[in-house]
């Protein structure tokens, strides 16, 4: 019974494994280039009759949830309780949390024939017994990770997913003509599409800059034109930590990678900002635990947000 159930576990991972690569190709195959680098400029979207904002706010943030997230719509309360309090802080910054990093066209879990698969799993997410299971959400979406951080597949699913992102900016107000500076704010796997789509957004002309809570990040070059990466991470979260393995760009023997370039000039930065773990209990959004000087955790991620946001 058990080696029945591990050769269906490795099945389902293999056919995820096979799968993740394939929605962005199709994505791709069904659109000429000219077509999708055309859909990310004003002309394109401006038909969609937003009035971009008066006075326009000084910076435009876009949330990507972490590998746990099934659509773009749900982020948990957790989450939504920080940038809540960092828009509390920044009234001068739009904050958008509506895009789903781990799907090209923006379709949540929730939103395809295998809906209620994902959706009993979202379930269990709630569950401590029967928590196993949600963890393919997990499975599934970490996966979309390694796509984007992949020189093969990477840069058409980073695009993708830069378009949404794109939209996004523009449901809400942002001006085309201005461009306004833009900060995309990734958790765990969410970092590293977060850098992979600046690539895009940045040769639209949109002063990026990327904010990664937790994250994977890889020597994507997207390096070469990001304004600044902020990597902050709890001192407890041993996930964050894949990335300097797992990435040969990051190994101290790559000097002349992407992300050493980026870090000699200046341009990364690393902030320990508190003995969070990468999830679950004692995560960077939990606001029970505290810090020795009596601070929570969700207190400290704030913080750290609002004085990146603030520079």
């Amino acid at each position: 019974m058990i080696a029945m159930l591990l050769a269906g576990l490795l099945a389902l991972l293999l056919a995820f494994a096979f799968l993740a690569p394939l929605e962005s190709m199709r994505w791709w195959a069904r659109r000429a280039e000219d077509r999708v680098l055309g859909e990310l400029t004003r002309a394109d979207i401006e038909p969609d009759g937003v009035t971009p904002l008066s006075p326009q706010p000084r910076r435009f943030v876009v949330y990507l949830s972490g590998i746990g997230a099934v659509d773009g719509s749900t982020s948990s309360r957790r989450e939504r309780a920080v940038l809540d309090a960092v828009a509390e802080q920044l009234p001068d910054v739009a904050i958008a949390a509506d895009v789903f990093p781990y799907a090209v066209e923006n379709r949540g879990l929730t939103q395809r024939a295998s809906m209620w698969f994902w959706k009993v799993l979202r379930r269990l997410q709630r569950i401590p017994v029967a928590k196993v299971a949600s963890y393919l959400i997990n499975l599934r979406n970490a996966l979309r990770v390694l796509v984007s951080a992949d020189p093969r597949y990477g840069p058409t699913y980073n695009l993708a997913v830069a378009q949404e992102i794109a939209s996004s900016l523009t449901r809400h107000g942002y001006d085309w003509e201005a461009r306004p500076p833009v900060t995309v704010i990734g958790y765990s796997g969410g970092g590293q599409i977060a850098l992979g789509c600046s690539w895009y957004l940045a040769a639209l002309g949109v002063p990026i800059s990327v904010i990664s809570i937790g994250g994977v990040l890889s020597d994507d070059p997207a390096l070469q034109r990001v304004q600044h990466v902020w990597h902050l991470y709890g001192s407890k979260d041993r996930t964050h930590m894949l990335g300097p393995l797992v990435f040969p760009g990051r190994w101290p023997t790559a000097p002349l990678s992407d992300w050493h370039k980026a870090k000699h000039a200046g341009r990364i930065t690393l902030r320990t900002i508190g003995p969070m773990k990468h999830m679950g209990g004692r995560d960077y959004f939990d606001r029970h635990h505290l810090d020795a000087a009596g601070t929570s955790y969700r207190q400290l991620t704030v913080d750290a947000l609002v004085e990146a946001l603030s520079q």
